[in-house]
């Protein structure tokens, strides 16, 4: 066959691919095929609040053992370390708990850990503003209001610790039993650095820290085991 002739089988060629279909002209060698696209599967608020929800979540858990292995930490390095992994751990807990609520205003679970978070970073009043929010959404929150009894503890403002436990006592004597553990820590504490405390305010905290955990073992037969649940 002569150059003139394969060049004009060539051209034939081409012309009959273009004039395809583009699944055909793709079959016979021709042009690429256009695949057909799949829509984006939008997330709603909701999806993004529960996202962030539960990514909170893991950073408290991490936090936590961060906490634990510093507590058994062999040296003070090794325990300032583990400690600021720890903040870190709270930081980003608390940016994902304020990404919830900022979707869903509406998730108490969400701001009560926002508290907690801001509460083991040392923003008392904030994780107040936290707990309130919580308590607010979902009165009687057995948990808000015990780790809103500690945020208090953290202020020195004992007769509002001293009403959150009375509150949880007869609502959930687990909550209440973790609150009083946290009181009968927190005079431990401010005996050997009392932050502002008066002596005599701290003995008479004590003393009714003292009274309290008599009862509390004298009635531990009438715990029901209540607890609530949250929301995951």
């Amino acid at each position: 066959m002569t150059i003139v002739k394969k060049l004009a089988v060539l051209v034939a060629v081409a012309a009959a691919c273009a004039a395809l279909p583009d699944s055909a002209a793709h079959a016979a060698g021709g042009g690429s095929m256009d695949m057909p696209r799949v829509p984006a599967v939008e997330r709603t608020p909701e999806d993004e609040a529960r996202a962030a929800y539960n990514a909170g979540v893991k950073q408290i858990e991490k936090a936590k053992d961060y906490e634990q292995d510093a507590a058994s930490a062999s040296n003070d390095g090794k325990r300032e370390k583990l400690l600021k992994k720890a903040n870190t751990a709270y930081e980003r807990a608390a940016d994902k708990f304020e990404e919830a609520v900022n979707n869903v205003p509406g998730l108490y679970q969400a701001w009560n850990y926002l508290g907690f978070a801001r509460r083991h970073l040392g923003r008392y009043d904030a994780a107040l503003e936290a707990y309130d929010r919580a308590l607010k959404l979902e009165p009687g929150f057995a948990e808000a209001i015990e780790y809103r009894g500690e945020a208090f503890l953290g202020l020195n403002r004992l007769e509002d610790a001293r009403k959150s436990y009375m509150d949880l006592f007869p609502r959930s004597r687990k909550h209440a039993d973790e609150l009083l553990a946290a009181m009968q820590k927190y005079v431990d504490q401010r005996r050997q650095e009392p932050n502002g405390l008066a002596p005599q305010a701290l003995e008479e905290f004590a003393q009714w820290v003292g009274e309290r955990a008599t009862i509390a073992q004298q009635t531990a037969s009438l715990d029901t085991g209540s607890t609530q649940v949250s929301w995951r």
